[in-house]
């Protein structure tokens, strides 16, 4: 018996899909993976199943017909319940599963770390078309999310269906599919206090360059230089903080602008000291009275832009 049962009237097999999320334990943002645990349910009419005893029957899930569920984009997933059906005395179907393990999920990290992020979790009926099987979300139960979930540094702002056809490759036939989406926000806590705070203290020791007399070069140079040489500490300090993207996040483009501050108060730093050794030092003076203003304004400009345009 495993041909598709069809309504009355013809069309597609109808199943009623509970998803219930019970704990995301981790968002990798470098390896574009989101470890999930979630609960399942698929209930379906098969009246060729319906028994007169009024009892309920336990079979196998291969020996009654189902829609083959398959969750797309998982990378390393494990079901936890047997694989079984239930069927009712007036034939319906329901298959339940328990799921966890990782899920792949491109994500799109250019407003990192501000970022608003979809986890999704595509379930697809292998083989088969729309025409063959639709997939919609059961009335009778509520799909949903955990109230309280594993995440330390994510606000779960809500979730969402959609049971556009799955298409994997230009040209392919579409298949039955329905994606749950979970809406997460990123809380920027942790790099504010882990990464930007301690960034910002180096820029802002850089400038101490700026009122030391130009005629004390050997000081100047110390401290610009030991300035650079704790951002470079702290870039390889950072690094496995960041997601480890092609493009540049805002975060990226903070600590970028960033490092060329800092190595602009080198820079100016050499010149003014030269200028005070060819006896200009108040020209010298004149140049760090101006940075004194400048670079904390370029600096300024560089939260701005790097964190609210």
């Amino acid at each position: 018996m495993m041909d598709r049962p069809v309504p009355e009237g013809g069309g597609p097999t109808t199943i009623h899909v509970e998803l219930v999320v019970l704990d995301v334990d981790e968002i990798d943002s470098a390896n574009q993976s989101v470890t999930v645990n979630f609960f399942m349910r698929l209930r379906w009419e098969d009246p060729r199943l319906a028994r007169l005893d009024g009892e309920s029957t336990i079979y196998p899930l291969d020996d009654v017909w189902h829609p083959s569920p398959q969750i797309i984009n998982q990378q390393k997933i494990w079901p936890t319940f047997q694989e079984q059906a239930r069927v009712t005395p007036d034939g319906t179907v329901s298959y339940r599963q328990r799921y966890w393990g990782q899920i792949s999920q491109p994500l799109d990290l250019h407003e990192f770390p501000l970022d608003r992020q979809q986890v999704d979790i595509i379930l697809v009926a292998a083989m088969l078309s729309p025409e063959q099987v639709d997939f919609v979300v059961d009335e009778e139960v509520a799909s949903g999310i955990a109230d309280r979930l594993s995440l330390p540094d994510w606000d779960i702002n809500g979730w969402k269906t959609s049971n556009a056809p799955y298409l994997a490759m230009a040209g392919d036939p579409e298949g039955a599919a329905l994606t749950f989406s979970v809406i997460i926000d990123r809380q920027i806590g942790y790099y504010a206090w882990k990464v930007i705070a301690p960034l910002i203290l180096i820029i802002m020791m850089s400038w101490i360059v700026f009122w030391i007399d130009p005629q004390e070069a050997g000081t100047q140079i110390g401290v610009a230089t030991t300035s650079m040489l704790t951002l470079i500490a702290y870039r390889f300090m950072t690094g496995d903080l960041l997601p480890k993207v092609s493009y540049l996040t805002r975060l990226d483009h903070f600590i970028l602008w960033s490092t060329i501050l800092v190595f602009g108060a080198l820079v100016v730093v050499v010149v003014t000291s030269t200028l005070a050794k060819s006896d200009r030092a108040v020209q010298a003076r004149r140049i760090d009275q101006i940075c004194r203003i400048a670079f904390p304004l370029c600096f300024g400009l560089v939260v701005v832009f790097s964190f609210f345009v």
